[in-house]
C-alpha cells in the first residue's frame, strides 16, 4: 500500500506530475490511434486498388466477349455448345493470369473456365468465392488454403449468367505484421523523444512554481525585504503573472513589517522610563514606609512584581525590534559566569518568594567559569529563563541553575518541575510568539524564548531544551570560552 500511495502522490500529487500523465496518456491515445488507422487504411486501401484492376479487368473481358451472342442474350444454358465455351475458355485465359483467375457461371451451376494448360485452376477459391458472394456482392477478401483472395462478382446478366474474378493477393497479415512491426519502431522512437520533450517542457512550466515555493518555504520577517524574487522572463505569462503578484506582495507585507517594528520600538522605548519610575518609587515607598498594613504592603509587593514582569516585556520587546533593525549592539567581554548566575538567581528570588532558586556549581577549582558575552544581556537571558520556569511551576516548587563545563565552552541549565513542553511543541519552542498547547491557560507573549534564542545567538552561543510533558524542563544555554587574543 505504501508503494501504491508514493506512486499516486508523485504521479497524481503534483502539478507537474499530472501534466506528464495527461501527455503521456495524450501519445499513447495518438499512437494507438494512429496504428489502428494506418492498419485499417492499410488494408482498405489494399482491397480498393484490388478491386479496381479486378473491375477494370472484367469491364474489359465484358466488352471481348460482347460479340458473342450467348452471353446475356437470351440463350438458354444448353446452347452454351463445347465450341462456344473453348472459345470463350480461350478469352478468358487472355484476360486471367498466374495471379488472376476470371471464369464464367452459367444458369444452370456450370462453370466456363480459363484454359491455364499446365497452371492448376484454383477451384477451391473458386467455390468460396460463388458461397461468399451469395448474399453479398460486394468486393471480399477471403482466406483459403492459408491463400487471401480478393474476389468479386464482375458482372451478373438477366439471363443468369455471372462473370467472376478471384485475385491471389500478398499475404496481407504479414504485411500488417510487418507495417505494425515499422509502426512500433517509428512509434517508440517518436514517443520517447515526445516523453524527453515533454519533460523539459513540463519542467520549464513548473521550475518558477518551484522556485517561489521554495522562496516561500525560506521567508521570514528577517528576510522580506532581503532575497527579492528574480523576474522570470522564461516561463509561461500566467506563471510570470504569479510570480509579479507574489513579489507584490511580499513588498506589501515587507511594509507593513517594518510599519509594525517601529511602532513597536516606538511604544516600548516610551513606555519603559515611565515604568521605570513606577517601579522604583514602589520599591522605595516598600522599604521605607513603616506604617502600611500588611494587605497595604503585600499589594504594592505585588504591583512592584508586575512592573517588573512588564519591564522585561519591554526590554524583550526593544531587543527584537532592535534585532529586526540590525540595531542590536552587544558588548562581548570575558564574564565570570558563576558571578553573574548568582546575581541573577538573587534578582530572581528578590520577586519570585513562592518558589525555590538554587545554584548549583559544577565547575572545578581548577577551572575558570569564565566566558565571552554580553553580561546585561545574559542576565536578561536568565531572568527570562527562570522568570519563564516559574511561571509554568506549581508553588514552592524548586528552580535549579547548573553552571558546569562543556566540550563548546560553559553551560548553563536553567531546570523546573513544571507542566513540561509536548514533544510536538519542541522544534517550534523558540518562534516568535509561538506557545505550547498546554500553556493556554497561562498568561503570555511567547516572546521570552525567542529573544532568548535571539540574544545567545548574537553572543556566539548555543540553546537547548529537554522536555516531556508533565516532567519539567531543561533550559541549556553553552557560550564559547575566551581565547587569549581575548584576554589579552
Amino acid at each position: 500500500m505504501a508503494s501504491k500511495s508514493n506512486w499516486r502522490s508523485q504521479l497524481l500529487g503534483s502539478l507537474e506530475g499530472q501534466l506528464q500523465l495527461a501527455t503521456y496518456i495524450a501519445v499513447l491515445i495518438g499512437f494507438t490511434g494512429a496504428t489502428t488507422t494506418g492498419l485499417w487504411l492499410s488494408n482498405r486501401t489494399q482491397i480498393r486498388n484490388g478491386e479496381a484492376d479486378l473491375q477494370a479487368n472484367t469491364e474489359h473481358l465484358s466488352n471481348a466477349l460482347v460479340h458473342y451472342d450467348y452471353l446475356g442474350q437470351g440463350h438458354s444454358a444448353k446452347d452454351w455448345t463445347p465450341a462456344i465455351q473453348l472459345q470463350v475458355r480461350q478469352e478468358l485465359r487472355d484476360h486471367s493470369s498466374v495471379q488472376t483467375t476470371i471464369w464464367i457461371e452459367l444458369a444452370d451451376g456450370r462453370l466456363v473456365l480459363p484454359t491455364f494448360g499446365h497452371i492448376p485452376i484454383p477451384m477451391n477459391m473458386m467455390r468460396a468465392t460463388m458461397k461468399a458472394h451469395k448474399k453479398d456482392h460486394t468486393t471480399r477478401l477471403i482466406n483459403v488454403g492459408g491463400q487471401n483472395y480478393l474476389t468479386l462478382l464482375g458482372r451478373a446478366y438477366p439471363t443468369g449468367e455471372k462473370v467472376w474474378s478471384g485475385a491471389l493477393t500478398r499475404d496481407t497479415g504479414r504485411i500488417q505484421n510487418e507495417f505494425l512491426g515499422w509502426m512500433i519502431l517509428a512509434g517508440l522512437g517518436s514517443m520517447l523523444l515526445s516523453l524527453i520533450t515533454i519533460n523539459a517542457m513540463v519542467r520549464r512550466i513548473v521550475r518558477p512554481l518551484l522556485q517561489l515555493s521554495e522562496r516561500s518555504a525560506a521567508l521570514t520577517a528577517e528576510t522580506l525585504n532581503q532575497d527579492p524574487i528574480p523576474e522570470i522572463t522564461t516561463a509561461p505569462k500566467e506563471v510570470r503573472q504569479l510570480a509579479m503578484t507574489y513579489s507584490e506582495l511580499i513588498e506589501r507585507l515587507a511594509l507593513s513589517w517594518d510599519d509594525q517594528r517601529r511602532f513597536v520600538s516606538a511604544v516600548s522605548h516610551e513606555l519603559r522610563t515611565p515604568l521605570t519610575i513606577v517601579q522604583g518609587y514602589l520599591h522605595r515607598t516598600i522599604k521605607r514606609s513603616t506604617g502600611l498594613s500588611d494587605d497595604e504592603r503585600r499589594g504594592l509587593k505585588i504591583a512592584e512584581e508586575e512592573s517588573i514582569r512588564m519591564r522585561m516585556l519591554l526590554d524583550d520587546l526593544l531587543d527584537l525590534a532592535r534585532s529586526d533593525s540590525g540595531q542590536l549592539q552587544l558588548n562581548q567581554e570575558v564574564v565570570d559566569l558563576d558571578v553573574l548566575v548568582d546575581k541573577a538567581a538573587d534578582l530572581s528570588q528578590s520577586y519570585l518568594t513562592n518558589h525555590r532558586l538554587e545554584v548549583v556549581n559544577k565547575i572545578p577549582d581548577d577551572e575558570s567559569s569564565a566566558a565571552l558575552a554580553d553580561a546585561g544581556r545574559l542576565q536578561q537571558v536568565l531572568l527570562d529563563l527562570i522568570d519563564n520556569a516559574a511561571k509554568y511551576s506549581a508553588q514552592d516548587s524548586l528552580i535549579t541553575l547548573f553552571l558546569y563545563p562543556h566540550k563548546d565552552g560553559i553551560a548553563i541549565d536553567v531546570k523546573d518541575e513544571g507542566i513540561g513542553i509536548p514533544e510536538s511543541d519542541l522544534r517550534h519552542i523558540f518562534k516568535r510568539f509561538y506557545r505550547g498547547e498546554n500553556s493556554s491557560e497561562i498568561s503570555g507573549t511567547g516572546l521570552g524564548l525567542s529573544v532568548v534564542a535571539q540574544m545567545i545567538s548574537a553572543m556566539g552561543g548555543q540553546v537547548y531544551v529537554q522536555s516531556k510533558a508533565g516532567e519539567g524542563s531543561c533550559f541549556s544555554i553553552i557560550l564559547p570560552k575566551p581565547t587569549s587574543s581575548t584576554v589579552s
